[in-house]
């Protein structure tokens, strides 16, 4: 296993479990207003700065462990990250403008001229959240497929 694969399984770990700490805290307090009730509100930012920071840390580890290992990499990783990074990019995109386009029509049909503020910074950790998944999620596939070589 390449240190890119080991990186992503380890960014789908962390992620996953924000997602599942997210669903955990919206299933208890009934809500995905978070903003509402002040225990919420900094136990979901506890659990964002919790995966940011592990994020930060895995990302210096592997670029510690990547430069010593040079030779390991090659085009294929660095095709597969680059392909990685385009379908991350593209989803995560897609999932911005979803929300954004659900929340004016929400607000619109609503009679509201005004949003909270706290629905911006949601949807751009939702972005990212699912830039560093999907990421992960197309890499780790790349990885798997099987090859063929056609013989010389």
């Amino acid at each position: 296993m390449t240190i890119s694969q080991k990186t992503a399984w380890a960014q789908l770990v962390i992620f996953s479990a924000l997602v599942i700490g997210w669903v955990v805290l919206f299933s208890i307090k009934g809500t995905v207003f978070y903003w509402q009730d002040e225990t919420m509100m900094m136990t979901f930012y506890w659990l964002c700065a919790g995966a940011f920071a592990a994020l930060v840390i895995m990302n210096v580890v592997a670029g510690i462990l990547k430069s010593r290992l040079k030779g390991i990499t090659d085009e294929r990783d660095k095709g597969i990250l680059r392909k990685a990074s385009l379908w991350a990019t593209g989803v995560s995109y897609s999932v911005v403008a979803a929300l954004l386009l659900a929340l004016a029509i929400t607000y619109m049909n609503g009679g509201s001229e005004t949003i909270p503020v706290y629905f911006p910074l949601f949807i751009v950790i939702v972005g990212g959240v699912t830039l560093i998944l999907t990421q992960a999620i197309t890499a780790l596939l790349l990885y798997g497929r099987k090859v063929n070589h056609a013989e010389s």
